[in-house]
């Protein structure tokens, strides 16, 4: 996929989003898109997550990152700034977040709690 001219207004190719622009959204974000043969002409921001700012990208063969293939990319959270992910101010803004090499694998964890129906009688 080709992408051109994307470089108005903080336009991103990419983005994220769960009930955009609403902080009361129910869902947990992470969710995993997997990319491959990707192009960028004249883009200035590749990926622009949203709320609730928790999207994982893998590039599979390393044309988005430039990393090489199995790169990750995530939300610049500061326990995302791992060793292994590059986080530069142009990564930043240019990926809006990490970008992680072949060595880590970020996933989604998600807590669900439970009633604990213990009756006493």
């Amino acid at each position: 996929m080709v992408f051109h001219d994307f470089n108005f207004n903080n336009a991103a190719a990419l983005g994220t989003c769960s009930h955009c622009f609403h902080p009361a959204a129910t869902d947990s974000g992470a969710r995993t898109v997997r990319i491959s043969e990707m192009e960028y002409n004249n883009v200035d921001r590749i990926i622009r997550y949203q709320l609730p700012y928790r999207g994982i990208f893998i590039d599979k063969d390393g044309t988005t990152t430039k990393k090489g293939p199995n790169t990750m990319m995530t939300f610049g959270y500061e326990w995302n700034r791992q060793p292994e992910c590059f986080f530069d101010d142009d990564t930043l803004d240019k990926y809006n977040g990490v970008v992680c090499d072949s060595t880590v694998q970020i996933r989604r964890l998600s807590f669900v709690a439970k009633p604990n129906y213990l009756f006493m009688g």
